[in-house]
């Protein structure tokens, strides 16, 4: 209001002083958040537009947001198997920034931004700015947060509500003040309408609140037990689909020992067709046990308290899940993005260890080699395009318009991005399909270089081209001249190209 005023008044210099002091009106904490948020905005920023569309994105962008909202509304119903908040809100998003890539993921990285204060409140909450500063920095640069950041879905969403919520219980259970219960109860129905694994952190801290507050709980308690009826119904729609069956393609030790690895390293393993790579997430696992250990064995009692109460959410947010998944493997839904509620109270518990009382400058060391090695990684993860998600634009670019039938065979994640960004009209097929299809061309993707598939084609076809798009390979094949050749769709399938499995797109069909 006084640079507003000052500005009316005429005087640069004069608006200037006004906002200098504006500016020391504001604590030295505010500005080190602030600076926290502004990094975690560069982060996330850097190459928002720059990645293309990955498989679960072109679902959002589109199937769900590309007709009406009603229509994006039921396109959730049959194609997802999540709450519709996320999409309801993106739906809104978009019709101001369109749904390309900038556009869309800008709504994401707006909620991981908005996470960094939120962690930095649980910290002043449990134990004062130092340990908030801590954990705000320690959300700020996170690799796995960074990624959903960036990701066109609703868990960059879905981390921030959680947190929120876990923000209102503390406040609800040590002041007991309505606002804050029905804060919790508000907040916590948005995480509910977002994500179905709300459920499960929600369910303890709404317990802890009823031991702790009695019947004043309820006030908060009904809003969540009244949006569970009203989802309990998609619930069991979207469960017919079996869209989340293919989680169990995983043993369940192999699923939780990579979520070790991605709550500390992020997405570098199965999403983007590449094998674990445990090492990278070595240090930074180390220095958080060494941080939790040190709290609770140099802690003083309030200082284990505030620790272990966020350790116990976070526990609860993931043993609960896997309780599921051991007793009923048909509800076998346990994945690392999935149990992101954990995420944030984790790093709040490790950031208490900065300002222990008898070893705060043991436990700050640990914490700033948290940060800094998690910026180091964050960094590199933005210049590799081996860390990023494959470029099927790039892909899309060498393969061009088709000038006779086609096939493509790609890994089977990259099938419906490379026909996003194809927009040729290309279709997948297969070997099940039962008809025999005739081509002039067929081409390989791969991710990274990958030896000729040989003895797959058949007679008349040979290579006519070798290209790289970023990290994939296009390996083209053709007939000679305008001739056509059958596609062997099983021998064609099972071909080795570095990814997992591989899904065979047709396009250019009519064409001579």
């Amino acid at each position: 209001m006084e640079a507003a005023e000052a500005l009316g008044r005429g005087g640069l210099s004069t608006y200037l002083e006004a906002v200098r002091e504006a500016t020391r009106a504001r604590s030295r904490t505010f500005w080190i958040v602030a600076g926290l948020t502004g990094l975690a905005a560069a982060l996330r920023f850097a190459t928002l537009g720059l990645q293309a569309y990955h498989h679960d994105e072109i679902v959002t962008a589109d199937r769900i947001l590309r007709g009406d909202f009603w229509g994006a509304m039921d396109a959730v119903g049959f194609s997802e198997s999540a709450p519709p908040l996320y999409y309801a809100l993106a739906w809104a998003w978009t019709q101001v920034t369109g749904t390309g890539e900038l556009g869309l993921r800008s709504f994401s990285v707006l909620a991981g931004l908005a996470t960094v204060p939120v962690a930095f409140l649980v910290g002043v909450e449990l134990r004062g700015r130092r340990v908030g500063i801590a954990a705000a920095a320690l959300v700020a640069v996170n690799p796995m947060l960074l990624w959903y950041s960036q990701e066109a879905r609703a868990y960059a969403l879905f981390a921030l509500l959680t947190a929120l919520s876990l923000l209102y219980f503390l406040r609800a259970r040590d002041r007991g003040e309505r606002r804050d219960l029905v804060g919790w109860g508000i907040v916590s129905a948005l995480a509910l309408a977002t994500h179905y694994f709300a459920a499960f952190p929600i369910a303890a801290e709404a317990i802890w609140l009823l031991r702790r507050r009695g019947r004043a709980a309820l006030s908060g308690l009904w809003i969540v037990a009244l949006t569970g009826l009203l989802l309990a119904p998609l619930v069991v729609h979207q469960m017919s689909y079996g869209h989340a069956d293919w989680i169990g393609n995983h043993t369940l030790g192999h699923r939780l020992w990579e979520t070790g690895v991605t709550f500390t390293a992020g997405e570098t393993g199965d999403i983007i067709a590449r094998p674990e790579r445990p090492l990278l997430a070595l240090v930074p696992l180390l220095a958080i046990i060494a941080a939790l250990a040190l709290v609770f064995v140099r802690g003083r009692r309030a200082e284990r308290h505030a620790a272990g109460t966020l350790l116990a959410i976070a526990a609860v947010a993931i043993a609960t899940p896997l309780a599921i998944a051991l007793f009923a493997p048909d509800k076998d839904y346990v994945l690392a993005r999935n149990l992101l509620p954990a995420l944030v109270p984790l790093l709040a518990a490790v950031a208490v260890a900065a300002s222990l009382e008898r070893a705060r400058r043991v436990g700050a060391a640990l914490v700033m080699t948290v940060f800094a090695y998690s910026l180091g990684f964050c960094l590199w993860a933005s210049l590799s395009p081996a860390l990023q998600r494959p470029d099927w634009d790039a892909v899309a670019s060498k393969l061009g318009e088709p000038e006779a039938p086609r096939a493509m065979v790609t890994w089977t994640l990259g099938e419906a991005s490379l026909r996003y960004y194809l927009s040729t009209g290309a279709f997948q097929v297969l070997p099940s399909d039962g008809y025999s299809w005739l081509v002039h061309e067929v081409d390989f993707v791969s991710d990274g270089p990958a030896p000729p598939p040989a003895r797959l084609l058949g007679p008349g076809f040979r290579q006519v081209g070798y290209e790289r798009a970023g990290r994939l390979y296009v390996r083209r094949y053709e007939v000679p001249g305008l001739g056509l050749a059958p596609l062997r769709l099983r021998r064609v399938r099972e071909a080795r190209l570095g990814f997992r499995t591989n899904g065979i797109l047709l396009d250019g069909i009519g064409l001579t």
